[in-house]
């Protein structure tokens, strides 16, 4: 395995894979990747489930013909209240963030309202690129958009299963890297392969706020 920051490792094969490893934090920080927690309370992110389901909700579900062999989801388009609470949050961890991986914020994409129903998930994957496979054996990753970091917030808890798992991480003790969804809660990370992450199978509803970011 390959240090990668103080406390977290990756996998050494999938390390000497050559793809774009952009942005990457230093390895004197803990963790290779940013957790923010508490940022609104469990009262205000379910006024805004609440709003998905109210009947003046005019966003319309986007992402149809999803491939349900990887990843059974809803995609939500964000109405402007929504656009406004999420921007609020981030506001609070931009700079943080942009001093943690040494990078400038650009421009970012729509952001998307995940919603996993009972039985929701989503399988290993990157956020900016396509897995390549050589005789069954993944052997890479092929950039196919540009993302640079990840940016996740949760708007519930009370479900479960629905874990994050980066694929590729592992903890000095080779434990998987594993983390249980918090309302309120974001997480920041690099979408690129090493940071490939999957979606535990649901059991519930779990929704989450998710936007991608080019950065310099």
């Amino acid at each position: 395995m390959v240090p990668i920051s103080q406390k977290i490792y990756a996998l050494k094969e999938v390390w000497d894979m050559n793809f774009n490893k952009f942005p990457l934090a230093s390895f004197y920080h803990e963790y290779p990747f940013l957790i923010f927690e508490n940022l609104v309370s469990k009262e205000e992110c379910k006024r805004i489930i609440d709003s998905l389901e109210d009947d003046n909700y005019r966003a319309k579900l986007i992402g149809k013909g999803l491939d349900e062999e990887i990843r059974k989801t809803i995609i939500h388009k964000p109405t402007p209240k929504i656009k406004e609470f999420f921007y609020k949050i981030f506001e609070k961890v931009k700079k943080e963030t942009e001093d943690f991986f040494g990078v400038s914020f650009l421009k970012g994409s729509e952001i998307q309202i995940l919603e996993y129903k009972e039985g929701g998930f989503y399988k290993c994957h990157a956020d900016n690129a396509s897995e390549i496979y050589k005789n069954g054996v993944l052997v890479g990753y092929k950039e196919v958009v540009n993302r640079k970091l990840t940016t996740l917030f949760f708007l519930n808890d009370d479900f479960r299963g629905g874990e994050i798992e980066f694929c590729h991480l592992r903890f000095f003790d080779g434990k998987k890297v594993i983390f249980k969804p918090k309302a309120g809660m974001m997480i920041v990370f690099p979408s690129h392969g090493l940071f490939a992450h999957e979606v535990k199978k649901v059991k519930g509803r779990r929704f989450t706020i998710v936007k991608w970011w080019e950065v310099i």
